[in-house]
């Protein structure tokens, strides 16, 4: 088991650490430029009626911080002043806003409002970032419809994965590019400010596309937060539920009909093999309401999406397997190709000087009674010849074989806006999926069955102490647990004619692994099972003194690692020697390993 702890003591003049939140500051003025000391201001999601409050200085200076992306109004109030509002706002991921307000002489109770944009310039920190949005999210065309993908167009940002392997079950291929000309696969990967990694840096958790808001590419980074990285950082922002109820649906599919056949299949005139890609799911978020009980409108707000993935797709093959009359220990057909399949019989040699001479088998042909019943028994796992192939056999079975992926993903998420002091959230996500790969001859006896499981939890608290001191804390946690097991796990073995001990001896029962040097080989080891936690406490207290902001924190993380491989009896041989009983190589495995 390996364990690493990760403690980082934060204090920087840039206000955001691993942030998804933004900061929106600026001075209020009256009509001739000087400073309004004392003005309220607030600022106000249009979609949850969540404000944020703060108080001009007394220079005018006025800060927002923690503000979650979305669309918002701002508003100032003065005495002798009229009221400002401003609608249509857009805030982003992790940016660091300015707007100044200029206060209009007049009462209270007058408004004037206005439709200035905020400017989207970042004055206020050093780090190079672009942010793809929701707009671009829903427009742009993406494999799989996995938003991480969108990441490799950024600038900066050079993929180095397959393109086609950027599927939501995929871990490699979404988080597969290199940030800011360092290595590949070495960047920090955040979901909501969180790590959303697995053990060597793949993206553990790939949201549904109709869940999130926007993905924030950082090439650089100059916050004293950001040092978990060989590169850049990527933050995936999700969405959270709203005062209205809102839903989607979707279904994306794929089908034979409109695939092309495979260049081998159709060299061996076979039919095309079944192939599609079924994506489909729904979202639906909405304040959280019980007729009579609790009304949460602009309180507590849900948020639900499910995704599920069915994938099938052709990997035809060749094999090479004996044919019936090999079974038996008639080789002659071989010997008619070339002499090198000249079988010699092992019991009878005779030393002529350094040398030592054996007889050939009469016809290269074996003798029944000298077949090794446990190997009769094994071949008898593999299937004939369904097609022609060479002269000496080579390529004479052909299986149009199939990679299937079964895939689902959960996400919940609780949203709470206990005052305009206090918000925090809750969020659990957990996504399976199972690869059925490697049949070769369309049974058991081949193949492997991978497996991803993850599950993750975030709790982020924000609670402002004082007008000008806010605490932000986040707990997180990632569980991603890999593994491999075998189609053929539980076979018994010693129905084959190995002895009951070393089935009694196994981790896992499978069918023992065999190189053959000349055939396809049949069986494997028992498989494995690799689960990676992760976990983070991080926690940052931030004072606002006028157009600066101190911060200071901590970033406590743990790393558990355990590893279990399942061994089994394994063994290299050519083919006749499998039939004499005669290894090359052979050996028995039973480990675990933590």
């Amino acid at each position: 088991m390996r364990h690493v702890i990760a403690l980082a003591a934060l204090f920087s003049a840039s206000l955001f650490a691993q942030e998804f939140r933004s900061t929106l500051a600026g001075l209020v003025t009256d009509p001739q430029g000087a400073a309004v000391a004392g003005a309220k201001v607030r600022l106000r999601e249009t979609a949850t009626n969540t404000g944020y409050e703060a108080t001009s200085a007394v220079d005018g200076a006025f800060t927002l911080p923690f503000v979650p992306p979305g669309d918002y109004e701002l508003s100032a109030e003065a005495s002798g002043f009229k009221k400002y509002v401003q609608a249509g706002i857009r805030i982003g991921t992790n940016q660091r806003l300015s707007q100044n307000i200029t206060l209009s002489l007049g009462a209270i109770t007058e408004s004037i409002t206005v439709s200035a944009d905020v400017s989207q310039l970042n004055t206020a920190s050093a780090s190079v970032g672009q942010v793809i949005s929701t707009a671009q999210l829903d427009s742009m065309p993406m494999n799989g419809r996995t938003p991480l993908s969108l990441a490799q167009l950024a600038f900066g940002v050079v993929p180095a994965s397959d393109p086609r392997f950027t599927r939501p079950f995929d871990n490699a291929g979404p988080s597969g590019f290199s940030m800011g000309g360092g290595q590949g696969q070495s960047n920090e990967i955040l979901l909501d400010g969180a790590p959303d990694m697995t053990r060597n840096r793949r993206v553990a958790y790939n949201p549904p596309a109709d869940s999130v808001a926007e993905v924030k590419v950082e090439v650089f980074q100059s916050d004293a937060a950001y040092g978990n990285t060989g590169g850049g950082t990527v933050n995936v922002v999700m969405k959270g539920g709203a005062n209205d109820f809102h839903g989607s649906a979707y279904l994306f599919n794929q089908v034979s009909a409109l695939k092309a056949n495979q260049f081998f299949s159709n060299a061996a005139s076979r039919e095309r093999a079944v192939t599609r890609f079924n994506q489909y799911g729904l979202t639906a978020s909405g304040p959280v309401f019980i007729p009579k009980l609790f009304n949460g409108k602009n309180k507590v707000f849900w948020y639900f999406a499910y995704e599920g993935i069915k994938q099938s797709e052709p990997e035809p093959t060749f094999s090479t397997v004996p044919t019936d009359a090999q079974r038996g220990g008639n080789l002659s057909q071989l010997l008619s190709v070339n002499s090198i399949y000249q079988v010699y019989d092992p019991l009878t040699g005779a030393r002529e000087g350094a040398r030592v001479r054996r007889q050939p088998f009469p016809n290269n042909v074996i003798p029944a009674n000298r077949i090794n019943p446990v190997a009769r028994n094994i071949l008898g796992l593999i299937p004939g010849p369904n097609t022609t192939g060479g002269a000496d056999g080579i390529n004479n079975y052909f299986n149009k074989a199939v990679r299937s992926d079964n895939f689902f993903s959960y996400l919940g998420r609780l949203d709470v806006n206990a005052s305009d002091k206090h918000k925090f959230f809750f969020s659990y996500r957990i996504n399976d999926r199972l690869e059925d790969r490697g049949r070769r001859f369309g049974t058991s006896v081949t193949g492997n069955l991978l497996s991803r499981v993850n599950n993750g939890a975030t709790f982020d608290d924000v609670y402002t102490l004082s007008p000008s001191m806010l605490l932000n804390t986040r707990l997180n946690w990632t569980r991603f647990t890999e593994g491999s097991t075998r189609p053929h796990d539980g076979f018994d073995f010693t129905s084959l004619g190995f002895p009951q001990y070393m089935a009694a001896a196994s981790a896992r029962n499978v069918i023992p692994f065999i190189d053959f040097s000349n055939f396809s080989d049949i069986g494997e080891s028992g498989g494995d099972r690799t689960p990676f936690d992760s976990f983070q406490i991080f926690t940052t207290l931030t004072k606002i003194t006028g157009k600066h902001s101190i911060k200071t924190g901590i970033d406590i993380r743990q790393q558990r690692e355990s590893s279990n491989a399942f061994g089994n009896s394994d063994s290299w041989q050519p083919m006749i020697q499998h039939l004499l009983n005669i290894f090359s190589c052979s050996s028995r495995k039973i480990w675990l390993s933590v």
